[in-house]
């Protein structure tokens, strides 16, 4: 016959993989045997909260962190069941416990910054994110939120005119995510728009090799190019701005009036004739502009 900790072992083990159904099964056949046994409760409770069951979850967990208050996974844990439950500020109060036991603990920093974002205060979320990767580096939850927090604050501040505080955040995320062409896109905005336009052309460049097809990324390279002096580059990206949307009128335009600045006058003829009345081109301006569908 099994043991308490075998079954204990056996439970984990289906829990880990994905079997709940025969993991609370297994767990409650531990309580029935030791209605006290305090780990079952624990990763009961848990399990419960993964399936919908968050009360019946939080009143097992709440059993099991009052036999060991001194828990801070415990406490970690109750807190996420709060959080699934909209209980910000009680979630938040139980991250606060677990970090009074464990002020080190990664985890619990990173669910306490969810329960402040819950409460729509990101400021304070994303400083706790900062110190869960402090000490974890490679903590992907605690990445991805961070990732995801400074790219939103960074559009929102780039949109309001807060050009140099939407460089801190945009800067960080593209540290955090350099495969993510959104974050670049929007980096080389924000570069640009604090007259940085040699290094917004580095992030342009950056956007369109992650996305070639990205309109807005590959015309604001031709624009940031034109800015530094670099026509026959920025005729080129305007050129592959062009190909992507033949039809979009801020690119056809711009590309005619590069190629009239290199003298290229009867390819800028071309594309006149073929063009409703222009507009004046436009310039970089923030926001995601990635093409439909992307």
């Amino acid at each position: 016959m099994a043991t308490i900790l075998e079954a204990l072992t056996h439970a984990l083990d289906l829990h880990l993989a994905g079997r709940f159904g025969e993991a609370q099964e297994l767990y409650t056949r531990i309580l029935d045997a030791e209605p006290e046994q305090l780990d079952a409760l624990h990763y009961l409770g848990v399990l419960a909260g993964q399936t919908g069951r968050g009360d019946f979850g939080l009143t097992l967990i709440d059993k099991a962190a009052a036999l060991r208050p001194d828990a801070p996974d415990i406490h970690a844990n109750r807190a996420n069941l709060l959080r699934g439950l909209g209980r910000m500020d009680e979630a938040e109060d139980s991250c606060r416990r677990a970090l009074a036991l464990r002020p080190d603990f990664a985890e619990a920093w990173t669910d306490r910054a969810f329960a402040r974002h819950g409460l729509g205060d990101d400021e304070a979320a994303i400083g706790m994110l900062e110190r869960a990767l402090r000490i974890e580096p490679a903590l992907a939850p605690a990445r991805q939120r961070l990732i995801r927090l400074s790219h939103e604050r960074g559009r929102l501040r780039l949109e309001s005119g807060q050009i140099t505080p939407a460089l801190t955040d945009l800067i960080r995320a593209a540290v955090l995510a350099p495969l993510d062409a959104d974050i670049a896109f929007l980096l080389g905005n924000a570069l640009y728009a604090a007259g940085l336009r040699a290094d917004s052309v580095i992030a342009f460049r950056n956007a369109v090799a992650l996305v070639p097809d990205f309109l807005s990324a590959a015309f604001n390279l031709g624009i940031a190019l034109a800015g530094v002096d670099r026509m026959p580059a920025a005729v080129s990206a305007l050129d592959h701005a062009f190909r992507i949307d033949p039809n979009h009128p801020d690119a056809r335009d711009t590309l005619a009036l590069a190629l009239r600045v290199l003298g290229r006058d009867a390819e800028a003829d071309a594309l006149d004739k073929a063009a409703a009345p222009s507009r004046p081109p436009a310039k970089p301006k923030p926001g995601t502009g990635r093409p439909p569908g992307r």
